[in-house]
């Protein structure tokens, strides 16, 4: 805040320096090695789920064919 002559202070439209991040940037500034070790598991699992989807489609059209 600007001070006045007085010495109070003075009330001004400047913007704070102080902002409100999101919280996907607050995590991606992150560094947490447990941070890390987490997204390595959570999208492993999704690859091996989506993979498992897909080996099970291809054993179900295997037998309708046969």
């Amino acid at each position: 805040m600007k001070t006045n002559q007085e010495g109070k202070h003075m009330k001004t439209n400047e913007p704070n320096i102080k902002r409100e991040e999101s919280t996907y940037a607050l995590l991606v500034r992150s560094e947490e090695k447990k941070r890390i070790v987490t997204e390595l598991v959570v999208y492993g699992v999704i690859i091996l789920s989506a993979v498992a989807a897909i080996w099970e489609f291809g054993e179900e059209l295997s037998l309708f064919q046969s």
